[in-house]
């Protein structure tokens, strides 16, 4: 029986800064004959699906596995009783359980397990578990999470991490003042590959787990614990990655694998589907900001004032990252004497948020370049000509006290986006250099009339 599965070939790339190298998945991916993780298997393996919550928020009253574990070709239905090891993990703060336990915070949060010998029985029996629920009103909204009366989603309440920031004269005083209040929703990287993986149980007591993620030693040691094992009895292999973004550095059915295939002592896979995908991994932060900026007659920022919210959703993943980096880099690449800012990032009942490509500074961007394209308006002064004066430079302070030591082209890069941009609208370039390209022919279709 073959005990593990094909995976690309490892191979050597050589050559030189600068020299043109083939990559070594380019064949395989172009003749469509990549190994990603939801195409492995070996023999004798099972298929594994996650009984999910329906509701964003309610106590579990009963479950009732009786059916599902009678049903042709099902090896194994498991719900919390049956981790084990620690039923808690995450990045930062382990606050998301393997399977819930008396609650759940969000639609689609996990409560069960099933494997059996096809897909469609495993998804059948997943059905067929009956989880009676209490439903409770939801925390929706971030800013009643900071409430008296809001509910406590978690032990040590609503707010995951506060950032304060005081830098320079807290009482500034500016020529001309510019407010704004702006909203970000949450976003999904949508990955091509959905998560999915295929765990395989050895002899010993171990498991061998062939997973696509982010982090290999991070997800080693957060299974390590939920699986009750020493971190050698726990091996990681990268498998094809269909894209990531940010969505693949929390665990998502890691464990849920691993501990189908301990508890049957067979192979388990599990492949999301796009809707469970959804729900399977972390998105980017919501976010409401409120904003001032004020500056001199002459276009210099003389202060910023900044109120950011980010809505973590049920569990913490990275959010206390997340909202570090809404915080420190609030006021964007500009020098900036005062600023005044308070951030939170709270529990709701909304889907859980982390890492997304530039986590935490593509909210405040959204932000910061509006209060500066609306203080350009206010000053009767060129948007571009406005960032350029006060753009950061070597030697330049963070409104967190750090000094940039290294190079800041934030000025230089303006100026020659703006020489491009002049280009184009006079019709002498393209976007892309000098380089034309053929214009496409376009048919006409006449409809006839009547």
């Amino acid at each position: 029986m073959t005990t593990r599965p094909r995976l690309a070939t490892p191979s050597v790339v050589s050559g030189r800064v600068g020299d043109a190298v083939q990559r070594p998945d380019a064949a395989l991916k172009t003749r469509g004959d990549f190994p990603y993780s939801s195409d492995l298997q070996v023999e004798g393996m099972l298929w594994g699906a996650t009984v999910r919550s329906p509701h964003p928020y309610a106590r579990i009253v009963s479950i009732d596995a009786e059916e599902p574990r009678s049903m042709p070709g099902v090896k194994a239905v498991l719900t919390h009783e049956d981790v084990p090891g620690h039923n808690v993990y995450g990045l930062e703060i382990e606050d998301q359980p393997v399977l819930a336990v008396d609650v759940v915070r969000y639609w689609g949060e996990a409560v069960a397990l099933v494997a059996a010998d096809h897909p469609e029985r495993a998804r059948r029996a997943a059905h067929a578990v009956r989880v009676e629920y209490e439903v409770l009103a939801p925390l929706t909204d971030p800013e009643a999470a900071l409430t008296d009366g809001a509910p406590r989603l978690h032990p040590d309440g609503n707010i995951t991490r506060r950032i304060k920031i005081r830098h320079g004269d807290q009482n500034p005083r500016a020529d001309v003042v510019v407010t704004g209040e702006y909203e970000v929703g949450m976003q999904d990287q949508a990955p091509l590959g959905p998560e999915s993986g295929l765990a395989i149980p050895d002899a010993e007591g171990g498991v061998d787990l062939y997973i696509a993620t982010q982090w290999l030693h991070v997800d080693r040691s957060q299974l390590a614990g939920c699986l009750g094992l020493p971190p050698e009895k726990v091996r990681l292999t990268m498998a094809g990655v269909g894209g990531a973004f940010g969505a693949r550095e929390d665990l998502s059915m890691q464990a849920h694998a691993c501990m189908l295939a301990l508890q049957t002592g067979r192979p388990v896979k599990i492949v999301y589907g796009r809707a469970e995908s959804f729900v399977g991994h972390v998105h980017r932060h919501p976010a409401r900001l409120r904003y001032e900026h004020g500056a001199t007659r002459d276009g210099e920022l003389v202060y910023v004032k900044a109120r950011i919210m980010l809505d973590g959703g049920a569990y913490a993943s990275s959010s206390t990252a997340v909202i570090a980096n809404a915080c420190c880099f609030a006021v964007g690449p500009y020098e900036c004497p005062n600023a005044t800012i308070d951030g939170w990032v709270v529990y709701t009942n909304n889907p859980p948020c982390g890492a997304m490509r530039g986590f935490g500074s593509v909210q405040n961007c959204y932000a910061h370049e509006a209060q500066m394209d609306k203080l350009a308006a206010a000053l009767g002064m060129d948007p571009i000509e406005l960032r350029i004066r006060n753009a950061l430079e070597t030697g330049s302070s963070l409104i967190t006290g750090q000094v940039v030591d290294g190079p800041v082209p934030v000025a230089e890069l303006l100026r020659r986006v703006q020489r491009m941009a002049n280009r184009c609208a006079a019709g002498s370039a393209t976007p892309w250099g000098s380089r034309t390209w053929a214009t496409p022919k376009v048919s006409t279709i006449t409809r006839p009339r009547g």
